[in-house]
């Protein structure tokens, strides 16, 4: 008996699982997702620490959520923990996002972000973002009646460029109907974080991660802060326990831990990224300035410089054509001595006969 089709939601249809290239050679230096060197942490001592019986119980985030409360100056109402940010996301597009209504979303960024909308089964409205300010202006024009949420993914993935505080109030005050999302999870490797002046404001709401500057992207922690209505209708719009016992464990030792953390690896990734952007802008590469914890750059033959890093174990982050960014790649940052080393040693060779036009 032949399977039977399935009568799948036309919007599952129209939207590709997420993924990324794949190479067939061994890897062992991998700078293509933006994780953050890993966290000091000790994860058989914490595993200790789990109370008897909790891996019997559905989990509660109330604890953690009341220490990112304290650490951002609001109450807990005001704060949800999800399974990573792309969760806060998701929940955030259910919630405000349907058909007849739009996104306004700057490109390229975070592909999540259109991902849900459609999902959600909104209509989204691009706004070119290739490089420089937010496009403020060009957001403001495209604002309506159906306008239901406006994008700000401060810096920006994958570019890395950013929104200043003077962008998010002028696209609050043009669309108080409507929810800016202000997406933080690179805020710490920035000079500006959006975060504190998103929260004053009345139709924000703030997505920020563990995963990036705090090195735990395993464990698969984000949370976010907003009003405590939209916080009450984000929590009705996802599962009642998004992160196991263990991960909110790892959480908070992570939070106590994070100005040792931020004081060790923002500064080193912030050199890196300097020296980076200067030795690809001597190989030839056009350097966008980042503000993130990676380097975004367009060169003469992206693939080749790929398949050459890859052919010395490093992979980096590749588009596919259908993004228009097929002539670029994305570097994340190591944030360690040695690696980065090696890194810049594998570009020199995968860039110099590109340089010297032996390549085309």
């Amino acid at each position: 008996m032949s399977n039977p089709t399935l009568r799948l939601s036309t919007r599952v249809r129209g939207v590709t699982p997420y993924s990324t290239p794949v190479p067939d050679s061994p890897i062992d230096l991998a700078l293509d997702a933006n994780e953050g060197p890993p966290a000091p942490i000790d994860l058989a001592a914490i595993a200790r620490l789990l109370p008897e019986g909790a891996i019997a119980r559905y989990p509660s985030a109330r604890a953690l959520e009341a220490s990112l409360a304290a650490q951002w100056s609001v109450e807990p109402q005001n704060v949800l923990v999800t399974s990573g940010g792309d969760d806060a996301i998701h929940r955030a597009c259910q919630a405000v996002l349907e058909p007849g209504r739009d996104l306004i979303l700057p490109v390229p960024t975070f592909e999540m972000i259109r991902r849900f909308a459609t999902l959600a089964g909104a209509n989204v409205i691009d706004i070119p973002w290739p490089r420089g300010p937010y496009p403020t202006a060009r957001v403001r024009e495209a604002i309506s009646a159906q306008t239901s949420m406006i994008a700000i993914v401060s810096p920006n993935n994958p570019t890395g460029a950013v929104a200043t505080r003077d962008d998010l109030e002028r696209i609050c005050r043009a669309a108080p109907h409507a929810l800016v999302l202000v997406d933080a999870a690179y805020a710490e490797f920035a000079d500006e974080d959006l975060t504190e002046a998103a929260i004053a404001l009345p139709n924000t709401l703030v997505v920020r991660t563990f995963s990036k500057a705090l090195g735990c992207a395993g464990i698969r922690v984000g949370y976010c802060i907003g009003r405590p209505d939209l916080i009450t209708a984000l929590r009705a719009a996802g599962g009642p326990y998004p992160v196991s016992a263990l991960s909110l464990l790892v959480a908070r030792h992570a939070l106590k831990s994070s100005s040792r953390t931020l004081s060790r690896i923002v500064p080193r990734i912030r050199e890196e990224r300097t020296k980076l952007s200067h030795q690809l802008t001597r190989l030839g590469a056009d350097v966008l300035p980042s503000q993130a914890n990676f380097v975004f750059a367009q060169f003469k033959n992206a693939h080749s410089t790929w398949a050459a890093l890859v052919s010395q174990g490093i992979l980096v982050r590749r588009f596919s054509p259908a993004s228009g960014l097929e002539r670029c790649l994305r570097i994340t940052l190591p944030g360690d001595a040695s690696a980065f080393d090696r890194l810049t040693a594998a570009f020199e060779t995968a860039l110099r006969p590109q340089r010297e036009g032996m390549l085309p």
